[in-house]
């Protein structure tokens, strides 16, 4: 017999047992916080050549899985059944950055599948190389093709806690590899030395027996080794967003001047005065940027320094983003975002303990800062990881020019002002957490009414004051009733989300869109007009209709009214009715269509 079920989970699968073909879920996990990231799809019966009903399984799964990124194996899928594959993928309404295709080092001698891959990721995919060793082919292959991911061998990953080689290997490829913006994946964790030797290396992200067995939502599929889980369990484990590093995550960081302050020895008084005030200043502040501001200015009144960095981890990059920044030393860090496995502050944020580095220079992780390559000034540095409980929020680098300038008390003292600024930190972030949810739909993940409400006046503001238009669409779900009625409320839930993920593949980024109430939903298509707007109802229309049915032989349709803001309206609220009413015209001229409102009718009224 396999692991044994937690509450709520089947028992899992015996060994040997022929299953129809389908597939099992191996979560993919950030190591240091255990967060799902991605799910490796696997065939079962295991050993099986991949197929359809993999293909099939894993996008059913997907529903629950979203947002993390689905890993599917590319060899035997596209050989011959290539367009029937990109196919599911759109009647599943799955959007093409959640799924990585698996590829072998051959894509390098292989044209054909090198041309599957190019068209692949035109159309939005992503891919991922599998490295059966640390051969330096591995290396040229990621070079050629840039991979969004490399899949590091279970031999490979299991010689890392006492081999001093595979550390280096694994040290160096992780640098190869962050310069690159490939993500490394280390497959076979499968115990607590081999998780704990990876990240002292600095590797973020595994997979194996001692981070979770693979998952299986139907019993007939489990093999020996499997877990048997419902939907409530990917509810219960919602992953994280892996996205790409897009340029917008960076700007903002606040540059300020830094006090200038003597190296005279400060006094217990003045140290304790200044850290209460910190204290009184941060307690009830729920603006990062304050907190960081507080804590620049505070700071070098205990410890005089040359230039300090405070840097946010941003764990769906898996990057460090310089948020506040004093002392013109650091000022080509502004907007640079750089991994959280390089350099001396990503070694120190992995072991997660305040660290007192002498020189710069001569440790280990040494890395340049960019935009100072010709600097090689001997400096001192402490590097203060930012920690609130369980969570790893960022870090703060502080330095001094000269060898071993710090010295233990200020390492403490550093410490004591990071531990006041994370916990204040961490609060704020709770804060927009709780307003974020609040202005969100618990089932679907899309916006609420109440974003809508107070949004819609500064986004008709904005759009009159650029002079462009706001499509709106209205849809509602035909017969939802039916599918309730014929497959209970779980159907009914299953089919909501499917629309909601149907709707965000169709929209533009920029576009939004909104859960107005029961099976009712609302798009704004901005700097949209009216032309545009029924194109994309349309296109919404067709994506709902090719989803696969919620329920045997009940089709998903929509009727949707269109309405374009200013025409129909000198509000929002005037054009979403308008929009409401063509929908109604919609449904009582036989469902499945797309409505929309006159516009010669409402040019002439205005004029």
């Amino acid at each position: 017999m396999g692991k044994e079920a937690g509450p709520g989970e089947a028992p899992v699968g015996d060994a040997g047992v022929r299953t129809r073909p389908g597939a099992a879920l191996l979560p993919v996990f950030n190591i240091p916080d255990r967060a799902t990231i991605a799910y490796e799809v696997l065939p079962r019966p295991a050993g099986d050549a991949p197929g359809m009903a993999l293909l099939r399984d894993a996008f059913e799964a997907a529903q629950h899985t979203s947002p993390a990124i689905l890993l599917i194996p590319f060899n035997g899928i596209f050989d011959s059944r290539a367009a029937e594959a990109a196919a599911l993928v759109r009647q599943f309404g799955i959007t093409p950055s959640e799924v990585a295709w698996i590829v072998g080092t051959q894509i390098c001698q292989d044209p054909e599948a090198d041309r599957h891959v190019a068209a692949l990721r035109q159309a939005g995919f992503r891919f991922a190389v599998e490295a059966p060793e640390w051969a330096a082919t591995a290396h040229h292959c990621i070079a050629a093709h840039r991979p969004d991911f490399l899949l590091i061998d279970p031999a490979c990953v299991q010689e890392v806690p006492d081999s001093r080689l595979a550390r280096a290997e694994l040290a160096a490829l992780i640098s190869f590899t962050a310069r690159l913006d490939v993500s490394i994946i280390a497959r076979g964790v499968d115990t607590p030395a081999v998780a704990a030797a990876l990240a002292a290396v600095g590797l973020q992200h595994g997979s194996g027996a001692h981070l979770s067995p693979p998952l299986v939502m139907d019993t007939s599929l489990a093999a020996d080794g499997d877990m048997v889980v419902d939907a409530a369990w990917f509810r219960r484990h919602a992953p994280r967003r892996l996205d790409p590093v897009r340029e917008d995550a960076f700007i903002g960081t606040h540059v300020v001047e830094l006090r200038e302050a003597e190296h005279d020895a400060v006094t217990s008084d003045e140290v304790a005065q200044t850290l209460a005030e910190a204290a009184r200043l941060l307690q009830a502040e729920h603006d990062p940027a304050r907190i960081m501001g507080v804590v620049a200015e505070l700071l070098p009144r205990v410890i005089p320094m040359s230039s300090l960095a405070i840097l946010e981890a941003d764990w769906d990059t898996d990057s460090f983003i310089p948020r506040l920044l004093a002392g013109s030393e650091v000022a080509a860090l502004r907007d640079v975002p750089f991994p959280m496995s390089r350099g001396i502050t990503g070694w120190a944020f992995a072991r997660g303990t305040p660290y007192n580095c002498s020189n710069t220079l001569t440790h280990p992780a040494a890395g340049t800062v960019p935009g100072t390559e010709d600097d090689w000034d001997d400096e001192s540095m402490l590097v203060i990881p930012l920690i609130a409980g369980d969570h790893r929020i960022g870090v703060l680098d502080v330095w001094r020019s000269g060898v071993g300038q710090f010295s233990e008390r200020d390492l403490q003292l550093c410490a004591l002002f990071a531990h006041i600024a994370a916990a204040a930190w961490h609060n704020a972030n709770l804060y927009r957490e709780v307003e974020h949810r609040a202005r969100t739909d618990a089932l679907t993940g899309l916006h609420n009414t109440r974003w809508l409400d107070e949004v819609m006046p500064q986004e008709a503001a904005r759009t009159l004051r650029a002079g462009a238009q706001i499509g709106v669409l209205l849809l509602d779900i035909d017969h939802f009733k039916l599918i309730n009625d014929t497959g209970g409320h779980a159907a009914g839930d299953r089919a909501l989300r499917n629309v909601a993920r149907v709707l965000r593949s169709v929209v533009r980024a920029g576009d939004d869109v909104v859960r107005y109430g029961g099976e009712e939903f609302l798009i704004l298509l901005h700097d949209s007009g009216p032309d545009g707007a029924v194109r994309v109802a349309e296109e919404v229309r067709q994506a709902l209709f090719e989803m696969p049915p919620a329920v045997p032989d009940v089709r998903t349709t929509a009727s949707i009214g269109v309405a374009v803001f200013p025409l129909h309206g000198d509000t929002l609220d005037e054009v979403v009715r308008e929009a409401d009413l063509m929908m109604y015209r919609a449904k009582a001229s036989g469902r499945d269509r797309v409505i929309a409102a006159p516009v010669e009718a409402q040019i002439a009224e205005a004029s």
